[in-house]
């Protein structure tokens, strides 16, 4: 494919960074829409989220090291921060992010689950874009096929191997993301609570993240078991354990939407 876009002898623009920084604003930028949709200003989902966005990419790369190529970065130790090349996991970028949007959003004094439900249609749709980044960088690739819609990466710079038919996996994380989207956002428009939203993104994403891995060419694996698996496993469980724990009421935080608040006040 193309890792590198434009290329000026002193400067690269590569495909990657590129991509990255266009899913980025496509997650924020939705976010603000829901907001103003839920009737909160704007500027709380803008200023939080370069914030939370920094952590997260702190997450994704940290994550990316210790689980892929622990030994390459140890003894290059200085290529940790080339991000821009390729080597993010959503993972990782979840879980730092999660972290810090808890202690930002209590520091603010905003509802969780409300920021949470509105900016779970975004963050998937900016996952959905991300993904272009992958398919242009050969990064995340597929394992072997002789499927007729096999990709063959030729280019030197790219991170898959070179002249192999694989597996096309990010056209179909792409895809997979795309439709969790759309579910994730139609429940947003019609949930009676703000948790349900973000519940069904971590459903959602488990799910399609966890089949996923099943084409992935690169997983990494600790102790014989493929990490991102047992990753969704454990956050498509916590999930369904925090719905189970609302509906009996032994867990509270369920804010209502504003549109259902409209609803019973009219």
């Amino acid at each position: 494919m193309y890792p590198v876009l434009l290329d000026l002898g002193f400067y690269q623009l590569r495909s990657y960074g590129l991509f990255v920084a266009v899913a980025i604003l496509t997650a924020t930028w939705f976010s603000t829409r829901e907001a103003r949709r839920k009737g909160l200003v704007p500027s709380v989902v803008t200023e939080s989220a370069w914030f939370i966005v920094g952590t997260g990419l702190v997450g994704a790369r940290l994550y990316y090291v210790a689980f892929n190529q622990p030994a390459y970065y140890l003894a290059h130790p200085f290529e940790i921060l080339a991000v821009w090349q390729g080597g993010l996991s959503v993972h990782g970028a979840l879980l730092g992010g999660l972290f810090a949007g808890v202690w930002h959003i209590r520091r603010r004094g905003l509802p969780f689950w409300r920021f949470a439900g509105l900016a779970a249609p975004g963050l998937i749709l900016g996952q959905t874009v991300g993904q272009i980044a992958c398919i242009l960088n050969g990064d995340s690739y597929g394992k072997p096929t002789t499927l007729p819609w096999a990709i063959t990466f030729t280019d030197p710079q790219a991170m898959a191997p070179l002249g192999v038919p694989l597996h096309p996996v990010q056209i179909y994380e792409l895809l997979a993301y795309l439709a969790v989207f759309l579910v994730v956002w139609r429940v947003s428009r019609h949930a009676e609570h703000d948790s349900t939203v973000i519940l069904t993104y971590a459903v959602g994403y488990g799910i399609a993240r966890f089949a996923m891995e099943f084409f992935r060419g690169d997983p990494p694996v600790l102790a014989g078991i493929i990490v991102p698996q047992a990753l969704s496993v454990i956050l498509v469980a916590t999930a369904l354990g925090t719905w189970w724990l609302q509906q009996i009421g032994l867990l509270h935080g369920r804010v209502p939407t504003s549109g259902s608040s409209r609803r019973r006040a009219g």
